[in-house]
C-alpha cells in the first residue's frame, strides 16, 4: 500500500507507521526544525496528539535532551492549564522519540492573534490570569518554562469555552540546574523567542529563575493588547537584545490607548528589565490582574466567540493615562 510521507525536511516518520507497538500516524498536524506532531489512533481506536522528535546531525544529543526534559517535567504536572503527557517513549524499531498527549480541539494563540490582532482587555486578562496559573503550578515545581509565548498557549475548546493550556517544555530547567554556558546553547542557538524572552535570558541562561517567566507571560499579554510584542518594530536580533537589556519596553497605552490605566500599570511593572524590580511570581501577576478589573471577569469563563479583534468602540476609548512605577514594590504601595 502507498503511504504518503509528511513534508518535513528532518524526515518525519511516514503516515501509516506503528510507533511505541500501538500508535498509528493518521494525519499531520504541524510540526517544524525540531519534529512534527501527529494524530494518532492507539490499538484500541482512542485518538490522541504525538509529538515526535527527529535528530539531524550535529545536535542529535541537545535536542534529544531536551525532548526528554519536557516528558519528564510534563509527566509530573497534573493542572487543567497545562498541557499533560500521557505515554511518551522511544520507537524501539526507529529509535524516534514520542510524547503523547491528549487530542485538543483549539488552536494557539499566535494563531487568534494572528487574525485578530489585539482583543478585549477583558479577555485578554482573563486568558492571562488562566495562563498564570498553569506556569504557578510548573514553578511549584521548581521548573521555569524558558519559552513562554502566544505560540506555547494552547487554546482549547470545550463546548463553547476556552481553556488556557501552557504546552511545550523543551527549554525547561529546574532552578538549581547545571547552568548552560550564557544564553546559546552548546550549538550557538538563542535560547527562547527573541520577542518575548527576558532580558537576563537574552544576556545569560544561567541567571535565569521564575521571573523570566513572568516578563515572558507579561509580554504576551501586552501583544494580546496592543495587537504585538512591545519591541516588534525592532527587526535585526542584536537589536532587539540591546533594547531589551538597556531600556524597558515602551508604554502599553502608547499603542493601545484604551486599555485601562491599572492594567497597563501591572503589565509595566511585569516587565521591568531588572528582575529585582519586577513582579516577582505568576501567583502575584494574576492577583494583580484580578484586583484590577475584577474577579468576575478576570476568573470567568471565556466563551469561544470572544476570540474576536477589539471592537472599534474599545478602540475609540482614551483611557485614563497610567502613572508607571520603578517596581513592582511601588505598584503596591500606590
Amino acid at each position: 500500500m502507498y503511504v504518503r510521507r509528511v513534508k518535513d525536511q528532518f524526515g518525519a516518520p511516514p503516515l501509516g507507521s506503528v510507533l511505541g507497538g500501538r500508535y498509528t500516524l493518521e494525519r499531520p498536524l504541524g510540526g517544524g526544525a525540531m519534529g512534527s506532531v501527529f494524530e494518532v489512533r492507539d490499538a484500541a481506536g482512542a485518538r490522541f496528539a504525538m509529538k515526535t522528535l527527529v535528530t539531524p546531525k550535529g545536535d542529535a544529543d541537545e535536542r534529544r535532551a531536551r525532548f526528554e526534559r519536557e516528558a519528564a517535567v510534563c509527566a509530573t504536572i497534573a493542572h487543567p492549564n497545562v498541557v499533560p503527557v500521557v505515554d511518551h517513549g522511544i520507537d524501539e524499531a526507529t529509535s524516534v522519540p514520542y510524547l503523547v498527549m491528549p487530542l485538543l480541539r483549539g488552536q494557539d494563540l499566535a494563531a487568534v492573534l494572528d487574525r485578530a490582532h489585539c482583543l478585549e482587555p477583558e479577555v485578554a486578562v482573563a486568558l492571562a490570569v488562566q495562563a498564570c496559573e498553569g506556569l504557578a503550578a510548573v514553578h511549584a515545581r521548581g521548573i521555569v518554562h524558558r519559552d513562554v509565548k502566544p505560540s506555547n498557549l494552547f487554546l482549547e475548546t470545550v463546548g463553547d469555552e476556552v481553556v488556557v493550556k501552557v504546552t511545550d517544555f523543551g527549554l525547561a530547567k529546574a532552578f538549581d540546574a547545571a547552568p548552560e554556558r550564557g544564553g546559546l546553547t552548546a550549538t550557538g542557538r538563542f535560547m527562547g523567542t527573541p520577542q518575548y524572552v527576558s532580558p537576563e535570558q537574552a544576556i545569560s541562561a544561567k541567571h535565569v529563575d521564575l521571573r523570566s517567566d513572568v516578563f515572558s507571560l507579561a509580554m504576551s499579554l501586552y501583544h494580546m493588547l496592543a495587537g504585538g510584542p512591545a519591541f516588534a518594530h525592532v527587526r535585526s536580533f542584536m537589536g532587539l537584545v540591546l533594547e531589551l537589556t538597556s531600556r524597558e519596553a515602551p508604554a502599553l497605552q502608547l499603542s493601545a490607548p484604551w486599555v485601562p490605566a491599572p492594567v497597563a500599570r501591572i503589565v509595566h511593572a511585569a516587565l521591568l528589565r531588572e528582575p529585582a524590580a519586577r513582579c516577582p511570581s505568576v501567583g502575584e501577576l494574576a492577583l494583580a490582574l484580578d484586583m484590577a478589573v475584577g474577579i468576575d471577569a478576570s476568573r470567568g469563563k471565556v466563551p469561544l466567540s470572544a476570540l474576536r479583534p477589539a471592537s472599534d468602540a474599545t478602540r475609540a476609548v482614551r483611557a485614563e493615562r497610567a502613572v508607571l512605577v520603578a517596581s513592582w514594590d511601588d505598584l503596591l504601595r500606590s
